[in-house]
């Protein structure tokens, strides 16, 4: 009998985790990352291989499988987030959130954002 108000008591601690961990991501807007007005400091974690020559100037390119190790180095709070699919940029702002960081929006290759310009390039 104690069985069923147990097994009711996690299944609920997992239905509350699963939703705290889905609504960070759904704060943070899709923005194109040239109209970012707000002074981010833009984080990349595309592959090396899959970036182009022409990047903000104040772009940090840290590959979502080196982010663990060099998060450290980015200097700003306040972060916007380029990646290549919706999986890199899920990972990495969860990361970056739980480390103290704050992102404000981000920005995918993968364009399936409704204010992004059908012809930018990152």
């Amino acid at each position: 009998m104690l069985v069923y108000p147990l097994v009711g008591i996690f299944l609920l601690a997992i239905v509350v985790i699963l939703i705290k961990r889905n609504s960070s991501l759904k704060s943070v807007p899709c923005i194109d990352v040239h109209q970012n007005k707000v002074h981010s400091q833009v984080i990349d974690f595309r592959d090396y291989n899959n970036i182009p020559n022409q990047l903000p100037s104040d772009t940090i390119v840290i590959p979502i499988a080196y982010l663990k190790r060099y998060h450290h180095e980015i200097p700003s709070k306040d972060v916007h987030v380029v990646a290549s699919t919706k999986l890199e940029k899920n990972i990495g702002i969860r990361f970056l959130q739980k480390n103290g960081f704050h992102v404000t929006s981000y920005s995918l290759t993968e364009c399936t954002c409704t204010t992004k310009t059908s012809d930018l390039v990152i």
